[in-house]
């Protein structure tokens, strides 16, 4: 009977150094692959969306959506289509500034590490500006086309909040 605790304090050691050490373990035999694109759900990207246009009734459609994650930054790229009034009450709200689009912002901004789907295709949308902004240290880039109501959106952050580049 005297051996009992101290058995079972080893015991209890034993197991908090397990779990302790566990994660550390599975990450060098099994690590996370980083920078990989994965496709979100529509109906959740959809729902993200109304919740970050606050526009619960926006009746976004046609919603695709990829994220991309490292250590050091996460990109979201999201096509859609929505009323204009949204988009405009979205741009209001964030304090985009509309500018020039060409070739040099598509390729730095919408297109760099662009995901390897069909659906991604901003260049598409024809319009010759598009919105730009920083809310709460995520970059938002914003491609509108009211005719069609079609929209491309990227939006990064960077693990160092003081990177001004997107």
């Amino acid at each position: 009977m005297k051996y009992i605790l101290p058995f079972v304090m080893a015991l209890v050691i034993l197991a908090g150094i397990t779990l302790a050490i566990t994660p550390f373990v599975f990450d060098f035999f099994f690590p996370i692959k980083e920078n990989v694109i994965r496709e979100a759900d529509p109906e959740a990207a959809e729902d993200a969306l109304n919740v970050w246009f606050l526009s619960p009734k926006a009746n976004f459609r046609d919603v695709e959506a990829a994220r991309q994650r490292s250590q050091t930054k996460s990109t979201a790229w999201f096509v859609f289509k929505v009323k204009r009034d949204a988009v405009e009450r979205f741009i209001s709200a964030k304090k985009l500034v509309q500018l020039d689009l060409n070739d040099e912002i598509l390729n730095t901004t919408f297109f760099a590490n662009s995901p390897p789907f069909d659906w991604w295709q901003p260049k598409s949308l024809g319009r010759s500006s598009y919105f730009k902004g920083i809310d709460q240290g995520r970059h938002l880039a914003l491609i509108y086309n009211a005719e069609t109501e079609s929209g491309a959106l990227v939006s990064s952050i960077s693990a160092n909040m003081g990177d001004k580049k997107p």
